[in-house]
């Protein structure tokens, strides 16, 4: 092609156009900004009572957590009381002591415990502990 004439052909790129990919990575990044900020490990504190014949218990072991105001979790993750037998029976598959162990908030009242003690034994737990914390 000589100096001043057009043409209709594309000019041909000596370099790869990464336009297109700094695009998909920057909305990838927006992507995973957005969604991690919503994974928050959820849990509820709790206030335990103390007892002077408390004992250190096995890590393997599925815990459920009950607030007074009828909040329940399973290691670590919210339930609802009627989903806390499937979750803990689920949650006991993968151990082999089939051990759970009940942190219950002081004010939490006995019909309270006492049904999320029997979900657990109805789960097929073999051995269900309240956690308490240590007199001193």
């Amino acid at each position: 092609m000589k100096l001043g004439e057009v043409s209709n052909a594309p000019a041909t790129a000596d370099e790869p156009n990464v336009a297109p990919l700094i695009d998909i990575v920057f909305i990838l990044l927006i992507f995973f900004v957005v969604t991690t900020t919503f994974a928050r490990d959820l849990g509820i504190d709790v206030e335990r009572p103390a007892a002077a014949s408390g004992q250190e218990l096995p890590n393997q072991i599925v815990r459920v957590a009950v607030r007074d105001r009828h909040e329940l979790t399973v290691d670590g993750r919210p339930t609802s009381p009627w989903r806390l037998e499937a979750e803990v029976k689920d949650r006991l598959s993968h151990y082999a002591d089939k051990a759970v162990l009940v942190v219950a908030d002081r004010g939490v009242d006995a019909a309270t415990l006492v049904d999320v003690m029997d979900d657990c034994r109805l789960a097929g737990a073999s051995q269900v502990a309240l956690s308490v914390e240590q007199e001193r």
